[in-house]
């Protein structure tokens, strides 16, 4: 895993040489300078490469570029203080990354001549892994949350609530739509959906007789809606819905934007869900959610002590 990341460094490194703009400063962070061919490299992280070999919109550049800047300031702010608390990778550390992009590359006179046809070199792709490694143990180290078990348990008893499934069900429709700006657009469509309600009576199936007369987009579907709880249909149309029994088709249903019949394969009560359903996606929900307010803390507290130059 750790290759494929340092592989992303270089290709980053690489690409934004094609646009790197003069050298200048565009920041300094309590006496680090940020340079204009840093930007512009975080730049190139953030936007897919094609955008380079176009019209970039200029408002959406301005975006991006701030959006680099301000995480290059965060990454300089937590690279110096985990510097001050003595968190550094080592030299050996680095040099197994090295190694392992040697191998990569084939050679370390191709991977030399990689970075030298790009105008960069050794020292500074060995200074963006270290960065990246030594944030990585900062990371670990004040930021990482190993949420235990009992913990996991006691927040979903306390909030057992929000992990139950509402009623759902099953459900297809076919809707055909009347055209406001047709004086005869209610005629016409309640005309044509007496032809799809025929006809389901006379045997055809539904997918088939949506696919042929709805107007509705899932009609490439045959007019399916999955599993659906209420607050995804007009609420006239799933209250009818939600009353119906499963394996069942409703009469017409108008409504001023038109007409409506709705087929309800399956019914499933509210359900809920245990702690075993719930564990794994809640313990990484819970494990992020914690390790962003840390870090969101962290650098609070060291913008609020530091000197910012744009």
């Amino acid at each position: 895993m750790k290759i494929i990341i340092f592989i992303l460094i270089i290709k980053a490194l690489v690409f934004a040489q094609n646009v790197m703009l003069p050298e200048s400063t565009v920041a300094v962070v309590n006496g680090t300078a940020i340079s204009e061919a840093e930007l512009e490299r975080e730049v190139a992280k953030l936007l897919p490469k094609t955008y380079f070999h176009s019209t970039v919109n200029e408002e959406k550049l301005a975006r991006v570029k701030k959006k680099a800047l301000d995480s290059l300031i965060e990454h300089t702010l937590m690279y110096s203080y985990a510097l001050s608390k003595g968190i550094k990778a080592s030299d050996d550390e680095v040099e197994e990354i090295v190694e392992k992009l040697v191998d990569f590359y084939g050679s370390q006179e191709k991977l030399d001549a990689v970075l030298k046809q790009n105008k960069t070199d050794m020292t500074e792709l060995k200074r963006a892994i270290r960065r990246d490694l030594t944030l990585k143990q900062l990371f670990k180290k004040e930021i990482e949350y190993n949420i235990t078990d009992e913990d996991l348990k006691k927040y979903y008893e306390e909030n057992k609530f929000k992990f139950k499934e509402p009623e759902k069900i099953k459900a297809a429709l076919i809707y055909v739509r009347n055209d406001p700006g047709d004086p005869k657009g209610r005629e016409k469509a309640l005309e044509k959906i007496k032809k799809a309600e025929q006809e389901l009576k006379n045997g055809e199936n539904f997918p088939y007789v949506a696919q042929t007369y709805s107007d509705d987009p899932t009609r490439v579907k045959g007019g399916d809606l999955g599993f659906i709880h209420r607050g995804r249909l007009d609420m006239d149309i799933e209250d009818i819905a939600f009353s119906m029994d499963a394996n069942t088709t409703s009469d017409i249903i108008e409504k001023d934007i038109g007409y409506f019949i709705v087929k309800v394969d399956e019914k499933k009560e509210p359900n809920q869900l245990s702690f075993e359903d719930v564990k794994k996606k809640l313990k990484t929900e819970l494990k992020a959610k914690e390790e962003e307010k840390r870090e969101k803390e962290l650098l609070e507290k060291l913008q609020a002590n530091a000197k910012i130059i744009k």
